[in-house]
């Protein structure tokens, strides 16, 4: 059940739009919305970072979190958000890391936050704060790109690779379909490099919806290169309005040299993407792999 909402706002246009879709969910789970701004007070180094605080003036610090504070109210009465439970936090220091620490502070159910994705070099070296909030937050994450009617959620596209998920993971997938109330699509993506037989892949998608009672589904395997592309292509086939995805949270030279699919394709699709990290729980065991790949197919689930 989602009780608290957070959504890191900046007073750019997609922090806006993922505020829009938050109070859209905080009216309909009667959660409470908690607005957090960060300040970012730009240091000229890591070495003399200490010290530029500490000779910052403290009245001029105190007045920048004052005007953002304003903002914030100034936000909630001009787009109507009297008819929710609102929280304020004002902060100094690094946007994601401070955003982090509030999510395990306040024990956040949800983060919707907006992006403009990055791409390039910007990508490899920078990446954008989602990509961060996708691979730190210990709650799911809904990344939006745009505002969009919650009410027309209506098809969601959870892929998984058949070892990144565990009853938590389900359970919060559950959960989000039954938010939205919508037709909850189970794919898993065959590569050249990771594939299975489409029989074996079927047996265990409809064994995962059994085990779970998964309602209103419909399980799918789907060829392409690259996970990520065959997770964006089906969500496009399928004409899904939300993509569904875990994510092991990499981090450090891991994450370099793996990187991650559900950053990516939050990164790189349109659609609002919702990511759940998997690393407190245990993860399943790697189904045996198969010899031969059949392409895609898809099966109703009974």
């Amino acid at each position: 059940m989602i009780k608290k909402i957070l959504v890191p706002i900046d007073f750019s246009q997609p922090s806006l739009d993922a505020l829009n879709v938050a109070h859209q969910l905080a009216k309909k789970t009667n959660a409470t919305l908690w607005l957090v701004h960060v300040v970012e007070i730009p240091l000229p180094d890591e070495e003399r970072a200490i010290a530029h605080i500490e000779v910052l003036p403290m009245a001029y610090v105190r007045q920048v979190k004052s005007d953002a504070r304003e903002q914030m109210e100034s936000l909630v009465k001009r787009h109507r958000m009297g008819d929710v439970d609102i929280v304020y936090r004002v902060q100094t220091g690094s946007p994601y890391r401070s955003i982090v620490r509030e999510l395990v502070k306040n024990s956040v159910d949800l983060v919707v936050m907006g992006s403009k994705g990055a791409s390039g070099d910007k990508e490899i070296w920078v990446g954008s704060n989602a990509e961060r909030m996708v691979r730190f937050a210990h709650c799911p994450v809904l990344v939006v790109k745009d505002k969009f009617r919650v009410d027309r959620i209506n098809d969601i596209v959870f892929a998984t690779a058949l070892r990144d998920y565990t009853p938590a993971v389900i359970k919060q997938v559950k959960d989000l379909q039954q938010t939205f109330n919508a037709h909850l699509h189970v794919v898993r993506v065959n590569t050249l490099s990771n594939f299975m037989e489409d029989p074996f892949v079927k047996a265990e998608l409809r064994k995962l919806v059994k085990e779970h009672q998964l309602k209103n589904v419909t399980v799918h395997t789907y060829s392409d290169v690259r996970e990520e592309d065959g997770i964006m292509h089906f969500a496009q086939e399928v004409n899904a309005d939300l993509i569904a995805l875990a994510t092991r949270g990499r981090r450090g030279l891991m994450h370099l040299l793996g990187g991650s699919i559900a950053e990516d394709v939050a990164n790189h699709t349109a659609l609002p993407v919702w990511t759940t990290n998997v690393q407190q729980s245990k993860v399943r065991p790697v189904p045996k792999k198969s010899k031969t790949a059949r392409g895609r197919q898809e099966i109703n689930a009974e």
